[in-house]
């Protein structure tokens, strides 16, 4: 080892950087024996001070071991050997399939129906900004912090629904770790197994395993290009008694389509006539490109817990988002979060505070914004040209339902797709009860790939 000290890194750095290229090459071998500290320190003419960081550094990092009495040893590089995972290729497709798989295999093919923006389209550099702002700051403290997550967040909440029309104070505010947890606080604080709740049908499927993994019956409600089907849902009503309806108000998942203001007059109507609350996901909220009239600001936080989140426009891996809800039923969701996760990650819920408030962050929406209705407008003339039927044509968001207009069953149809390559969601994932469906959902962000259509015309022929 001889360390060239005329470059950018630190001494330790340089050290820690030349075992471990020695180990990783071959040079030193498991088990081998490391020089002492001391007589490192004196081979490489520095301190043994420095010596003694870059090996610790090297023993967090699982490359050495120290062994007590005996000095420092290469480790084993071979990790236990488990079963491979099966290429998502391999697996049936499922009511659990995208929660189990889409997630963390995402290079065994093109994830036209995931629920997310590709890497690129996010703004990385605004998120490398705040994490070096955020790191400036003073270190966090050591306690677990509030239960309701960081007051700074919260407060630029309160302001920012305000604005919107849902008039409320921090306090009435709870972070959570993403929508999902968000939806799964809500429904356990609203529903006991057994009971019975409303949902979107179609609807987002994450919230529909939870609910019946908790032994909560669920109804669906039928969806049209307006929003639920209010009729239909007057009809379920004389024979259930929901206690909640969990819906996806605006840019739905998986539709792409939004409630008219009629529809949302006439749910809330609904819901005070045979007394259930109404949870709005409102997770797509920066992606519209028109102000929506939201169930909350109509309501007044009455009877909707409004739910929303910084996944589909800032970042996925931070994991925030948020609640409002007002009295009794706030105090309980707090206290139900704490009983299942104690409070949120303050860090992300500061670096998510810093992105926002970042001079750029409104030109970055409106370009994500624009270039989301370009997609939407691109694929939905490109199903056209197919001959594919698409259930609406949204004007921004994330999602595109659509069918062959030559009748196929979809989870026969995304196993094709996935031998070809191409990871679709087929519309059985999205039915509360897992009915058979010719309807697929589509991330029109993922489907430039000309391929893709290629593919996709096969079935209409």
């Amino acid at each position: 080892m001889n360390p060239q000290w005329k470059t950018p890194l630190t001494r330790v750095e340089q050290i820690e950087l030349s075992v471990a290229s020695a180990i990783e090459h071959g040079a030193s071998a498991p088990g081998m024996r490391l020089p002492s500290i001391r007589k490192q320190a004196t081979l490489l003419g520095v301190s043994p001070f420095t010596v003694a960081e870059a090996y610790d550094r090297l023993v967090a990092r699982g490359m050495i071991e120290s062994r007590r009495g005996s000095g420092f040893f290469v480790r084993s590089r071979t990790p236990r050997q488990i079963p491979g995972a099966p290429l998502m290729t391999e697996l049936p497709v499922d009511e659990h399939w995208l929660l189990r798989n889409v997630y963390n295999q995402p290079d065994q093919g093109l994830p036209a129906g995931c629920g997310w923006l590709p890497p690129d389209w996010y703004d990385r550099e605004a998120q490398q900004r705040a994490l070096r702002a955020v790191a400036r700051l003073a270190a966090p403290s050591a306690e677990y912090g509030d239960p309701r997550g960081f007051r700074g967040l919260r407060t630029w909440l309160a302001h920012t629904l305000s604005d919107k029309g849902i008039l409320l104070n921090e306090q009435e505010i709870l972070l959570t770790q993403g929508a999902s947890s968000a939806l799964h606080i809500a429904s356990a604080c609203l529903a006991r197994p057994g009971e019975t709740v409303f949902v979107d049908d179609p609807g987002y499927c994450n919230i529909l395993s939870n609910l019946a993994f908790h032994g909560i019956q669920v109804v669906g409600v039928p969806w049209t290009s307006e929003g639920p089907d209010t009729a239909a849902m007057a009809e379920l009503l004389k024979r259930h008694r929901p206690k909640a309806f969990i819906t996806n108000p605006w840019l739905q998942n998986p539709t792409g389509a939004s409630y008219t203001t009629q529809t949302a007059h006439q749910v809330l109507t609904l819901a005070e006539q045979h007394d259930f609350y109404v949870v709005e996901d409102n997770v797509s909220a920066e992606l519209a490109d028109w102000p929506q009239p939201t169930l909350a600001a109509m309501d007044g936080l009455a009877r909707v817990i409004y739910i929303g989140s910084f996944s589909k426009s800032l970042s996925p891996a931070l994991r925030v988002g948020y609640l409002a809800a007002r009295g009794p039923l706030h105090e309980q969701m707090t206290r139900f979060k704490m009983m299942t996760g104690m409070t949120s990650p303050e860090l992300n819920e500061r670096i998510i505070l810093a992105m926002l408030q970042e001079s750029r962050q409104r030109r970055y929406l409106e370009r994500l914004r624009n270039r989301l209705s370009q997609a939407q407008f691109r694929c939905a003339d490109q199903f056209a040209a197919i001959g594919w039927q698409v259930f609406t044509r949204p004007s921004n968001g994330l999602f595109l339902l659509a069918r062959p207009t030559v009748p196929h069953d979809s989870l026969a149809l995304t196993r094709s797709a996935r031998a070809a390559g191409f990871l679709l969601a087929p519309g059985n994932l999205f039915r509360p009860g897992s009915e058979v469906s010719p309807w697929l959902r589509f991330n029109v962000a993922f489907c430039q790939d000309t391929s893709l259509w290629d593919f996709l015309r096969t079935f209409n022929l």
